[in-house]
């Protein structure tokens, strides 16, 4: 199963340094990360959208060029992974579970000048590790699909109202993420 964390941050070198720390727990093993996006709006109120590209355009364009590459074999390599590579993209594209940019945009529209908001779809992750990681930041929890129990707790750290988890909690937070 896979979750939906959105938090908002005063400024958008918080919200990268977030994203950052949270790539560091991914490369680690720690979290599974589907799609990840940051949302920001400059002091010129222009709207920033750095997206991650998601797992399913990247494996589409593998397997599109590899196959492209076999199809197409000896006649046109080059072409055949091309097309294949831009025809498993759009695939991938297509079967895409990630962060809608209709929601992206919808949220970066209630963002001020100067705020940022970090999106990041989840697939199972320590959450001991990841809170700890987040607790280190201090924001707002925008939206979450996370059991309640979880998503108080991530409240509880980010909006900097937490004064640690007790054992119980981790074990159930543990149990709630990694189904």
């Amino acid at each position: 199963m896979s979750y939906l964390v959105v938090i908002k941050y005063g400024d958008a070198a918080e919200a990268a340094e977030v994203r950052k720390a949270i790539k560091q727990l991914s490369d680690q093993g720690l979290i599974r990360i589907e799609d990840a996006a940051m949302v920001s709006r400059g002091e010129d109120g222009k709207l920033n959208v750095h997206n991650e590209l998601d797992k399913g355009v990247k494996w589409g364009a593998a397997i599109g060029g590899g196959l492209g590459l076999l199809i197409a074999g000896i006649m046109f390599p080059i072409g055949g992974i091309i097309i294949g590579a831009l025809a498993g993209a759009a695939i991938g594209a297509a079967t895409d579970h990630g962060i809608e940019k209709k929601f992206v945009k919808e949220v970066g529209d209630s963002l001020e000048v100067g705020q940022s908001a970090l999106f990041v779809v989840i697939q199972d992750a320590n959450a001991t590790a990841v809170m700890s990681t987040l607790g280190q930041y201090k924001g707002e929890v925008y939206q979450t699909s996370l059991p309640s129990n979880v998503e108080a707790a991530l409240r509880a750290r980010v909006e900097g109202e937490d004064s640690g988890m007790s054992p119980a909690e981790r074990a159930t937070i543990e149990a709630a993420t990694n189904d």
